[in-house]
């Protein structure tokens, strides 16, 4: 339902306090009119809901599903700050299955940025803007912002392979320059963002008043967006710039993640709805409001930074960016009355935006407490626990008195936050709610590995000085804008979920940056005798995700020349092999929904299972040209030992495809795509399916793989053995990419 603008009722005698259900306007006959959600989301609109516990109310933002009419992406002026000092020059170690197995291929984190930064350059247009900027010692324009003709994305795409390393990190020259890009007449129907990324703590020519103070006495032509590259970083500062800046803070634990990393950040930026959203609540009656979510850098001064610590009679809360397709919901909670009295009195929502495609840019709603809500339990739930989530990961890192995040004082933060956070988990638990939604935010705080990092984050205080404090900041951001970030939590792949828009520019990304030309490596790489060595770079080892296998209703060619689905093969059935029948020992079951899959004739495959075409062993993501999203359960088979490869693969869908455990481990090349440390290993593969459980049928269940927490590579079976029955869970998974990789 459209929502009008508060002007529209001005001169009216409408009463406030007539406005009944949840998230309300008022009509010209001056009788309230209960807002709807579309179902078409086709509309920009406010809901306001009353909790049915009367202790709070849940304010959702809801933007367009998609563009009003069909465009590649919005446009976007796009300025890069990168940090070039010393220690961007390191290695970025090859992603491996084994912490021992080191490899070198002599790509430096700067060689991997410059990659990342030549797959946003591949995917604008002529109506984007990009420009660059370095920052060592000194801040320097590389480029100035210029619009991406096919002649200024090829000079782009050149300055950018020029980037050299140099020594200090002067973070708020690059800052500065970053935003005087923008100097010009600001671009209408345009997102624009400065997105600054660094690898260490700003050591040169910071602002003594402090960061956000400094920040706060400009006028921001753009969002600002960080990414915290590696351990040693401040990110309790670039945590605050981003809030700031009104945009986001992402961290990159190593060089296999600044793929995804980069990836959502841009097609989160090129799925912009609306940019500087502001949310003001006002409450009548004796009815205040306090904020749930935690602590955040704000643009006004520092007496005013912690307004979400106290109950107010008015909040004004920034949003940032909208993105098409993804709400953005707010638990408020009420203070209790001075008196002792019930609470009586309503709260009206007033929302201020630039919206880019020329909507209404102001809007307002208003509801009664006492109005019921119409959502169901497990939705109220869902944000009642998001609102828990950030709550206590923002209590771990206060603001100081100039606006930016620490750490809490004590030795042992990682124990007792650890000992806060299982109470909270015996909390959400005790709901018993088991769909997809708060499943997958019990998931984060507690769920197996790969899941379940909030907990490992805290579960020492090694690992939480390590990486815990920056990966726990960058998911608080996550739930708290309610953007999916990477490939790899959870609950932020929830969000963008129901965002076509989204979906095709994080997809578009992704397939750039794994097909661009691999970077040239800036390190030597040297073998025991000193000679130069040349190692193929695969950069989609650096843009990691997981999952197995191909669609049940393929058809597999069976020991007598029959064919079946694959879905009713068991353990015991002869399968034919280039090498004659084989016995199947195992099949592995793992249920998906809305997977991207590769589509080749009959056979639906995932994108790095390898198949064999054209005399060599291939992956289908480098020669499939439909995709598809599919639904249901898809399989991989484990047969009898052979120690021939080829006695390792079966014909499905008319294709000759790989089995687990074929016996080629080591590095894939590009003439056979099979090998897999891991995946390739009879033995390794065998023993670890015994920690799977088993359906009715005796298929081993799988609901994902162990990744190696360094180097982000498969090495096993997310185990499911457990006492009693056990079903197979619906993976709530994104745009696949890199399965086995």
């Amino acid at each position: 339902m459209f929502i009008p603008k508060m002007e529209d009722y001005e001169g009216t005698d409408i009463e406030p306090t007539i406005y009944t259900p949840c998230g309300t306007i008022a009509s010209e006959s001056g009788l309230p009119t209960r807002s709807k959600t579309s179902t078409v989301g086709d509309q920009f609109q406010i809901e306001l809901h009353p909790l049915p516990e009367k202790d709070g109310i849940l304010v959702s933002v809801i933007p367009p599903k998609q563009p009003k009419s069909k465009i590649n992406h919005v446009p976007c002026d796009i300025v890069l700050v990168i940090d070039v000092s010393g220690s961007m020059g390191c290695d970025a170690p090859v992603p491996t299955t084994s912490p021992s197995e080191r490899e070198r291929n002599g790509l430096s984190v700067l060689d991997l940025v410059k990659h990342a930064a030549r797959t946003i350059i591949e995917t604008l247009d002529e109506n984007d803007r990009l420009g660059l900027v370095t920052f060592s010692t000194e801040a320097r324009v590389v480029q100035n912002l210029l619009p991406m003709t096919k002649k200024n994305k090829k000079e782009a795409w050149a300055l950018v392979g020029k980037l050299q390393v140099e020594s200090m990190t002067n973070l708020w020259h690059g800052i500065l320059n970053g935003i005087k890009l923008f100097d010009d007449d600001e671009r209408k129907n345009t997102a624009a963002a400065v997105m600054i990324l660094t690898d260490g703590m700003p050591n040169h020519m910071c602002p003594v008043q402090g960061y956000i103070p400094k920040l706060r006495q400009r006028t921001l032509p753009a969002s600002l967006h960080t990414f915290g590259f590696g351990y040693s970083l401040k990110s309790g500062l670039l945590k605050s710039i981003a809030e700031m800046g009104q945009g986001n803070y992402a961290f990159i634990p190593d060089a296999g993640m600044i793929g995804t990393v980069f990836v959502h950040a841009i097609a989160n930026l090129q799925s912009t709805f609306a940019t500087w959203t502001s949310l003001t609540l006002t409450a009548t009656g004796n009815v205040t409001l306090a904020e749930t979510m935690g602590h955040y850098a704000k643009s006004k001064d520092t007496k005013t930074t912690d307004q979400s610590q106290g109950y107010q009679k008015q909040l004004t809360i920034p949003l940032g960016n909208l993105q098409y397709g993804q709400a953005r919901d707010i638990i408020l909670k009420y203070g209790p009355s001075e008196d002792d009295t019930c609470l009586q009195g309503s709260v009206l929502a007033t929302l201020d935006c630039r919206t880019l495609d020329s909507s209404t840019n102001d809007m307002f709603a208003e509801a009664n407490i006492e109005a019921a809500t119409t959502l169901s339990k497990d939705i109220i739930q869902y944000h009642r626990t998001r609102a828990d989530i950030c709550a206590f990961l923002s209590s771990i890192f206060p603001l100081n008195s100039v606006s930016e995040h620490y750490v809490i004082s004590g030795s042992d933060v990682a124990s007792v936050k650890y000992a806060e956070l299982e109470v909270l988990i015996h909390v959400i638990e005790t709901n018993k709610l088991t769909d997809e939604l708060n499943s997958s935010l019990l998931e984060d705080l507690s769920g197996p590995n790969p899941r379940g990092q909030i907990k490992l984050a805290l579960s020492s205080q090694e690992y939480f000085d390590r990486w815990g404090q920056h990966y726990l900041l960058s998911v608080l951001n996550a739930h708290q804008k309610q953007i999916c970030n990477t490939f790899k939590d959870a609950g932020p792949l929830m969000y963008g979920r129901d965002s076509p828009l989204f979906i095709k520019c994080r997809d578009r990304l992704d397939f750039a940056f794994d097909n661009l030309p691999a970077p040239r490596p800036s390190n030597i790489v040297r073998d025991r005798d000193g000679h130069r060595t040349v190692t193929q770079v695969d950069v989609r080892q650096y843009n990691k995700s997981d999952g197995v296998c191909f669609a049940g209703e393929c058809l597999i060619e069976l020991a007598d020349g029959s064919e079946t689905a694959i879905q009713n093969v068991r353990r015991l059935t002869k399968v034919w092999t280039p090498l004659g029948p084989r016995i199947v020992l195992a099949v592995v079951a793992t249920k998906v929904e809305a997977y991207e899959m590769c589509r080749m004739g009959e056979l639906v495959i995932t994108d790095w299972h390898p198949l064999f075409i054209h005399g060599q062993w291939r992956f289908p993501h480098d020669i499939a040209v439909e995709r598809e999203l599919y639904t249901g359960t898809i399989f991989s088979l484990f047969l009898q030992h052979d120690e021939v490869p080829e006695a390792h693969a079966v014909r499905v869908g008319g294709y000759l495809v790989v089995t687990l455990g074929h016996g080629i481990v080591g590095a894939p090349s590009k003439d056979d795509a099979r090998a897999h440390p891991f995946l390739g290993d009879h033995k390794k593969v065998g023993h670890d399916l015994e920690t799977l459980a088993k359906d009715q049928e005796g298929r081993h269940i799988s609901v994902g793989m162990l990744k190696d927490t360094k180097t982000g590579l498969v090495y096993g079976f997310v185990p499911t053995k457990k006492v009693g029955a056990v079903e197979v869970q619906v993976l709530p998974c994104p745009t696949v990419s890199n399965i086995e990789k």
